[in-house]
């Protein structure tokens, strides 16, 4: 990773570090994301965040979206071209990795000039599987509490629904940074703080352009169309099993 690359970004960040302060209840956050992957055009996703939804969305005007009600712990994605609404419903699950993982992270302190933000110095960590790189982060401890929280239910339900095919992926297509990221450890990286930006090398990059706190949402983006089609994952599942 460039320093001169992520430079002016950290600027950036911490001069709106301060529009937020954690604990405050009610809140209402918007957050900005640049994502790239391979062989996609780069492009920004918007996310909207109160203690009741969280809501995933190219922008304004977009009619793709995932929504989370946080009080159903229930996900929503709803496609308006072809009219539905797959839902991922909350479940538990004992499944274990068939192999054992070798879950370790590595700090590296490659940062010693970065501006802090929030009055936190950004770190540069490895999320490692099997000795297998699986990505890597820049953290801010304390940065932006309740979307780490929030996120960290979202990603539970769906670790917890991907438990339910795992057992039938082949053998040879089963990996231990996907194995660790997708079911038995979604949340690792939110232990070591808010990532700012998260990357893999040469497959996929997720940045935070911007937040704001105390954001004016439209409580129409939290709903959902009455006369969509609507379909759980274990409908979906079973469906394919006949197919």
């Amino acid at each position: 990773m460039k320093l001169r690359f992520i430079l002016p970004l950290l600027v950036l960040l911490g001069s709106s570090a301060c529009d937020h302060k954690a604990g405050d209840e009610p809140y209402s956050l918007y957050l900005l994301f640049a994502e790239q992957e391979t062989d996609v055009d780069p492009y920004q996703t918007r996310v909207l965040l109160t203690p009741d939804y969280l809501r995933f969305d190219d922008g304004e005007g977009s009619s793709e979206y995932v929504l989370f009600d946080r009080r159903q712990k229930t996900i929503y994605s709803v496609a308006h071209e072809t009219r539905t609404i797959i839902i991922v419903k909350p479940k538990t699950h004992d499944v274990k990795p068939p192999f054992a993982l070798q879950l370790a992270k590595l700090e590296l302190d490659d940062m010693p000039d970065a501006p802090s933000i929030g009055g936190q110095r950004p770190r540069h960590y490895q999320f490692k599987s099997v000795d297998e790189l699986c990505y890597e982060t820049l953290s801010v401890t304390g940065l932006l509490p309740e979307y780490i929280q929030a996120k960290r239910e979202f990603n539970q339900i769906l670790a917890n629904d991907s438990a339910q095919t795992l057992l039938s992926t082949p053998a040879d297509m089963q990996n231990g940074c996907d194995m660790a990221q997708s079911t038995f450890a979604p949340n690792r990286h939110f232990e070591l703080g808010f990532p700012i930006r998260l990357w893999k090398k040469d497959a996929y990059s997720k940045t935070l352009l911007d937040f704001k706190g105390d954001y004016v949402i439209d409580a129409k983006l939290f709903t959902l169309p009455a006369d969509f089609q609507r379909l759980t994952m274990d409908e979906i599942r079973r469906t394919k099993s006949f197919n």
